[in-house]
């Protein structure tokens, strides 16, 4: 046998080292962005490859190949894996820098290596817990990047703050209902497998490279300094992965919340202190007002926007009536609730510096002027009052949360119609008041939407079905249902409240495909495509002829319903303070039009939804016009005995206590 001469393991030792760290400073810029490079970053990368190196160059010293082959076959196979996300991000155009790239590729080799070090100075048996803990770390990594590629495979897209905020405010009803949607469970059984394979052949391989003799005293000492390095180096390349980076900003905007819901509850007992403005406000008209806020619901499937489905019979016939107003291109700023309606229901919006935190909204300034503020709400109460939209809610006279279960039972819910009860409990007598009504309306799934009474589609029962056409006919029975829903609402307005004006508006829209939704990292305009409409009694055009006038003129202007606070303010009449005209849509003051509104927290332009702002928007807009003016000399005033209300079988309308501030003392 031939004797290897005394440099030939420092060799190897070279090659273990400088090979891999080659081609890993290559990865990096191959998957990294221009400008990104960072000189730590390497210098991490690199001592993790002399690690590696160093016992490399250990197992072939002491004759241990299969050590040294196990040891190669695992990092090769961590190394795969952290490449996921850096070839992810070329597929979404998600920029990393160097530094994100090698914080991908060593964090799954910084916890191999951490658990090794671990290993070697623990005694005999005991040496097993660090082979435990390595196999339970290493498939938590796994199981992320399981996700990072499940999650492309539904959205195209790589995980960002917008699925991680989605996670944060939705409860276990609605998770289960998007796993029953879009993940079928043969795929979850089989990530699970995998994952039980690959930790077994994890474990059974790690056990040449975990058991080893024990070390001298003196290299005790450095191997428990070289343990504590390397947790402190793994720690640095967790921080710098994607998945912390998403995480902080993830954090950092629902701190921003939760410092809102603070404002908002300390400021119960904060008023405006310049007497002469709140004289100004409450010398504001008297007004019944009821703001209705609908769930994804797009305009691009409702049939008194043009689609060809009969699914809105009620509001294609207010359409046509003179006390209603339909607006054909609102947008929602963002694709998720809580984005949206802390901007729609406060002063901020995309277009200001504001912060939240200081941001007047709709029920502050309502109540500041005088107005009795109610609010109804079929949202999950566990969620509700753990987000913003709660904490502006909170702050209401009269509160009426519904729908109390979901959140700690998935299968207790309520249709929408059970809100009904809860406006006939406003007084109507009081002409000083602004209700606000908040709708479950089409969240998926579309199927628990709407009574059996409300099945229409498919038409042809028998007929063989597409994923994709069950989910569009699930919606649309849905839309169809939320529009009796509000033909119920506006029954009350007019017959009940003698309203004097009412503004329906959908928070965002949905893209209704297989695997439907309104994911941001999804985004289609058919996302924040909206309904917005309102209705005004005859008094109130009697008394507001220029503003009612204004309004009929920009029935075509596109906007966003961010700017929902100024214009509700300004229809309202609560102009002294805390108002922008500019915002305001039937302001003569506003300023905006469709080369500078946008969406999607100003990241996505609305004038390039050519679809509907494109070249044939002026032809779509006056065939919507002729529409609607056919409709009004055919029909005119809707005829409220015409109305029938519908029996839904089986449902017991939730009977709940009014929880408002009024109800405290």
């Amino acid at each position: 046998m031939k004797k290897e001469s005394p440099g030939h393991w420092k060799r190897w030792w070279a090659i273990a080292t400088l090979v891999p760290f080659c081609l890993a400073f290559f990865l990096s810029w191959y998957f990294g962005a221009p400008g990104g490079y960072e000189l730590f970053s390497q210098v991490k990368v690199f001592l993790l490859f002399l690690q590696v190196g160093f016992v490399t160059a250990y197992f072939i010293r002491h004759h241990l190949k299969k050590a040294a082959v196990h040891l190669w076959l695992t990092i090769a196979f961590l190394w795969l894996l952290s490449l996921i996300v850096p070839y992810l991000a070329s597929q979404t155009d998600v920029l990393l820098d160097m530094s994100d790239v090698s914080g991908e590729l060593s964090t799954p080799l910084y916890l191999f290596v951490s658990c090794l070090s671990a290993a070697w100075i623990l005694p005999g048996k005991a040496r097993m817990i660090a082979r435990i803990a390595c196999v339970i770390l290493i498939i938590l990594y796994i199981l992320i990047q399981f996700t990072y590629i499940g999650y492309y495979f539904i959205t195209h897209s790589l995980i960002s703050i917008n699925m991680l905020l989605a996670l944060a405010q939705t409860n276990l009803a609605e998770t289960m209902e998007y796993i029953e949607v879009n993940i079928p469970y043969a795929e979850i059984i089989a990530g699970v497998l995998a994952l039980l394979i690959l930790g077994c052949l994890i474990f059974k391989a790690s056990r040449f490279s975990f058991n080893r003799e024990q070390v001298s005293r003196k290299s005790w000492f450095a191997m428990l300094i070289l343990f504590f390095a390397n947790v402190g180096l793994c720690a640095l390349s967790i921080g710098g992965t994607r998945l912390a980076h998403v995480y902080y900003e993830t954090y950092e905007t629902l701190a921003s919340f939760a410092d809102f819901q603070k404002m908002v509850n300390a400021r119960r007992h904060m008023h405006i202190q310049d007497d002469n403005i709140v004289r100004q406000l409450k010398s504001a008209p008297d007004g019944v007002y009821v703001l209705v806020i609908g769930e994804s619901l797009t305009r691009d499937h409702m049939n008194v926007y043009g689609y060809p489905r009969a699914t809105t019979p009620f509001q294609t016939a207010a359409s046509g009536d003179p006390h209603y107003l339909f607006f054909n291109h609102a947008y929602s700023c963002y694709t998720q609730t809580v984005q949206v309606l802390t901007e729609a229901l406060t002063e901020k919006n995309q277009y200001n510096d504001m912060s939240l935190a200081q941001a007047y909204s709709i029920i502050d300034l309502a109540r500041e002027a005088g107005f009795r503020t109610t609010w109804i709400s079929n949202q999950s109460r566990f969620g509700v009052w753990d987000t913003p939209i709660g904490a502006i809610g909170s702050a209401c006279d009269d509160q009426y949360w519904i729908n109390s279960y979901v959140g700690t039972d998935v299968v207790t819910k309520d249709y929408d119609t059970a809100l009904i009860p809860y406006l006939e409990k406003v007084d109507p007598d009081n002409r000083r008041q602004l209700i606000v009504v908040h709708l479950m309306g089409s969240h998926v799934s579309y199927w628990d939407r709407y009574p059996s009474e409300f099945y229409h589609w498919p038409e042809n029962a028998g007929k063989t079905r597409s994923t994709a056409e069950i989910m569009n006919d699930e919606y649309d029975n849905s839309v169809l249902f939320n529009d009796y829903v509000m033909e119920n609402i506006m029954n009350e307005a007019e017959n009940h409240l003698h309203a004097d004006g009412v503004l329906y508006f959908s928070d965002h829209g949905e893209q209704v495909t297989e695997r439907p939704g309104h994911n941001a990292d999804q985004f289609d305009y058919t996302m924040v495509h909206i309904p917005f409409w309102i209705y005004l009694s005859d008094s109130y055009k009697a008394s507001h002829p220029v503003e009612v006038r204004t309004m009929a003129e920009r029935r075509n202007m596109p906007f966003s319903n961010d700017m929902l606070y100024d214009t509700f303010m300004g229809m309202m009449g609560l102009t002294a303070a805390h108002y922008d005209p500019t915002a305001d849509i039937f302001s003569s003051r506003f300023d905006k039009d469709v080369t500078t509104l946008m969406t999607m927290y100003g990241n996505v332009m609305i004038r390039n939804d050519v679809e509907q702002l494109g070249p044939d928007q002026q032809y779509m807009d006056d065939q919507w016009n002729r529409q609607i003016q056919d409709r009004t000399l055919s029909s005119g005033n809707f005829d409220w005995n015409s109305f029938h209300q519908v029996n839904i079988a089986g449902q017991s309308v939730p009977e709940v206590e009014n929880s408002g501030i009024s109800q405290e003392s």
